[in-house]
């Protein structure tokens, strides 16, 4: 299995306040002609964390990003049908993880939006978008995810994650208005899409 995890941005993580969360090699996938191992890497904006969890005592994972390098074996160069097959089990499985660290009602977004985020990746990524919702002691979050796999060096990246966007319920004011302070979802898309570019 490759030893090879991706080269992440660890000043830029640092400096928004990101601790890794996980490190783990897996097997992702084994289909009848290839194989797909991944070396991932998962990071969590803990500065988000605490500081939801002080105002307002609700202590959940409200963000996080994620790095993959997926390897294929027996070994071959990138080509479009191989891209399809990784691409597309590689979304299926960040739905999955999405459900998986609480994220529900995960669903894929308009293709007009998932245009405007591979302009905005500016490379020949595949990327699919995701709305969920978070759900804690009588508060709905909605959230957006996003995930791209591209090629490189002779493998493949799987990089994104996922953000709070808005409010949707809340018990009481208080809280309503904390979360709704803390909760940037365009500087959180515009910091996540920053991290999927300089993963290498």
């Amino acid at each position: 299995m490759s030893d090879s995890f991706p080269s992440v941005p660890t000043d830029a993580l640092a400096d928004g306040g990101w601790c890794e969360r996980e490190r783990r090699r897996t097997t992702e996938f084994d289909a009848a002609v290839v194989t797909v191992e991944a070396a991932t890497l998962v990071y969590e904006d803990r500065t988000l964390r605490d500081r939801v969890a002080e105002e307002t005592e609700l202590d959940r994972l409200w963000r996080f990003f994620v790095a993959s390098r997926l390897t294929v074996s027996p070994a071959t160069g990138p080509s479009t049908a191989l891209t399809r097959l990784v691409a597309n089990r590689a979304h299926a499985g960040f739905a999955d993880t999405l459900t998986a660290r609480g994220f529900e009602g995960v669903r894929r977004v308009d293709p007009g939006a998932v245009d405007s985020a591979e302009a905005t990746l500016g490379d020949d990524s595949r990327v699919a978008g995701y709305d969920a919702l978070c759900r804690l002691d009588g508060v709905g979050v909605r959230a957006r995810g996003w995930a791209a796999v591209r090629p490189v060096d002779n493998a493949y990246l799987l990089v994104g994650g996922a953000y709070p966007t808005a409010v949707r319920t809340a018990p009481d004011e208080h809280t309503d208005d904390a979360l709704a302070e803390a909760f940037d979802p365009e500087g959180f898309r515009e910091e996540l899409f920053s991290l999927m570019r300089a993963t290498r």
